[in-house]
């Protein structure tokens, strides 16, 4: 019998095993990067964009965006409209890592891509989303 949850598990952590060894030549994570790409590609970020895109917690977002600050790659700033609220954007040194990030990771999308037909990439997103909706608490729904 095909374990779905350990095979899924098993292709995440490669995927982010390659991003990390990507990253690393540029002195990122695979998570910076996926941040940089995220932040790069809208006009305006807040803290809990991040947290809603990528499902973390506002304690996993705030340390992650820490780090990024202190390493120079993101400014974060009061939101106008809700001082509550933190408006990021990235710093010269991560706008000019942007370019690199968003190439490799479309690269990795157009691999995809280009490895299944267009009704087996729906049947995939069907059984993502499928997988993801059965094991969300009620309470995060």
């Amino acid at each position: 019998m095909v374990d779905y949850g350990k095979l899924l598990k098993h292709a995440t952590n490669q995927m982010n095993k390659t991003m990390a060894l990507y990253a690393k030549q540029y002195g990122l994570t695979g998570t910076q990067m996926s941040i940089i790409d995220f932040v790069g590609q809208h006009e305006r970020v807040l803290q809990r964009d991040i947290e809603d895109e990528f499902n973390i917690q506002r304690s996993t977002a705030t340390v992650a965006l820490q780090k990024m600050e202190t390493r120079g790659l993101i400014v974060r700033t009061a939101a106008a409209d809700d001082a509550r609220q933190k408006l990021v954007r990235l710093a010269p040194k991560a706008q000019a890592l942007f370019q690199v990030v968003t190439q490799f990771i479309a690269e990795q999308q157009a691999a995809m891509t280009a490895a299944f037909t267009s009704e087996e990439r729906a049947t995939f997103v069907r059984m993502l989303q499928y997988f993801t909706q059965l094991n969300t608490p009620e309470s995060d729904s």
